[in-house]
């Protein structure tokens, strides 16, 4: 009954109902919110209303599509059907590794029947709020900047039209995902939220939101285990916003472009050897082997040390263990947030024994910050993975690099730490 409740919810808090404070939707909506969120999140589906009764059977339209034209993603879903489409998002993290199911209509249209368990959203969307800047990267390459009326941490973002529509007025701060600001969210009144996948014991947070009526669609792009997997996430931003072929033309285009790329380091017979990240207190956190990182640095012509152990996240170790390791490995990337060498040694002056320190090999993913420390790698990065992959290569294999005409190009995301 999700939609259904959603639907009814939203009408009532339109800027023109007698609702027109954000407390008095609060009160009004209060005894909805417990049920919305429990449904939401929990796991419950029609299929059993637990009422005692059947729940009505789905009517499958007959010219569904039965596949979703993805080619690397795996975290989410989008199915074709006569006047509607179904999206599901696979939330991921720990605690639940269920789905969120999502109906994407026209405004106007009714659901369809069957499918009351599923979160509406009116496509396309044309008033939109984000709770990460990584989110802004996808929304920008599909030209769509121009309706996004509110964002997290405002002082982060890097993308230019959005610095300039906050710098005027037409973006507003909405607060962190953890402490979202209602009041100032209804008073916005967008079509649409997008938030980063919360452990379940932090989704509270999004229950008011939900519950006035403002969907909320989930992104987890940050588990899938490879940088075109991360990058193709904008299909489902191209879904919510209604730029399906614009997304299919420009993932084609960085697709095509990262595996050019790949094919550059494909028969290398040195691969040298990379540790990644920094140590913090007592532990090293390594990116696991299957990770998006190891990924990168394979197609890149890296050897790395890490590489058989097959996890998607990142791994803990004790910092004796890869100290060894680091010790011999000829580059050092991303190491935290540091700028500059005499940064890197004040966390720890053992850095001094490593080779990649004592011949200049440290680069860092961190050379496009704003004022405040918004990282554009992050923002930018995430949907453009093939110039990630450029910056490697330079880095990595400078042979390569001349002899594709890549030396006289400047590193995008990377920097010498020195």
């Amino acid at each position: 009954m999700w939609s259904i409740m959603t639907e009814r919810v939203a009408v009532h808090l339109r800027p023109c109902e007698s609702l027109t404070s954000g407390a008095g939707r609060l009160s009004a909506v209060m005894p909805m919110l417990l049920l919305a969120v429990f449904l939401l999140f929990s796991g419950c589906s029609a299929e059993n209303p637990g009422n005692g009764e059947e729940a009505p059977e789905r009517a499958e339209p007959e010219n569904a599509l039965a596949g979703n034209g993805l080619e690397y993603a795996g975290g989410f879903s989008i199915k074709e059907f006569a006047g509607f489409r179904t999206l599901e998002v696979r939330a991921g993290v720990p605690g639940n590794d269920g789905l969120l199911s999502y109906l994407l209509l026209e405004p106007g249209q009714p659901v369809p029947e069957g499918y009351d368990d599923h979160i509406v959203v009116r496509t396309p969307v044309e008033r939109v709020a984000v709770f990460s800047t990584t989110h802004i990267g996808f929304i920008d390459l599909l030209e769509c900047t121009d309706r996004i009326i509110g964002v997290a941490r405002p002082e982060f973002v890097n993308t230019p039209s959005v610095q300039e529509r906050i710098q005027d007025g037409q973006i507003t701060e909405i607060g962190m995902p953890f402490s979202p600001n209602l009041e100032i969210i209804l008073e916005l009144d967008p079509d649409l939220i997008i938030a980063t996948a919360l452990p379940p014991a932090r989704r509270t947070e999004y229950n008011a939101i939900i519950d006035a009526g403002i969907p909320v669609v989930v992104v987890s792009e940050w588990l899938e285990s490879s940088p075109l997997g991360r990058a193709e996430w904008v299909k489902l931003y191209a879904a919510l916003f209604g730029k399906e072929q614009l997304a299919q033309e420009k993932f084609r285009q960085i697709s095509d472009a990262y595996h050019g790329l790949r094919a550059l380091t494909r028969d290398v017979a040195d691969r040298p050897s990379v540790i990644s990240s920094l140590p913090r207190k007592d532990a090293w956190f390594v990116p696991g082997g299957d990770s998006y990182v190891a990924a990168l640095l394979r197609d890149a012509g890296a050897s790395y040390h890490w590489s058989d152990l097959k996890t998607t996240g990142s791994i803990k170790m004790d910092i004796e263990p890869v100290y060894q390791v680091a010790l011999d490995a000829d580059f050092w990337l991303n190491p935290g947030t540091v700028l500059n060498l005499d940064e890197l040694l004040s966390n720890d002056l053992r850095f001094r024994d490593f080779s990649s320190v004592q011949h200049g090999r440290v680069y860092n993913n961190n050379r496009l910050l704003n004022p405040a420390g918004g990282n554009a790698y992050w923002e930018f990065g995430v949907v453009q993975p093939e110039r990630i992959l450029k910056d490697l290569i330079m880095i990595l294999h400078p042979d390569i690099a001349e002899r594709e005409g890549f030396q006289d190009d400047s590193l995008t995301f990377y920097h010498l730490i020195d």
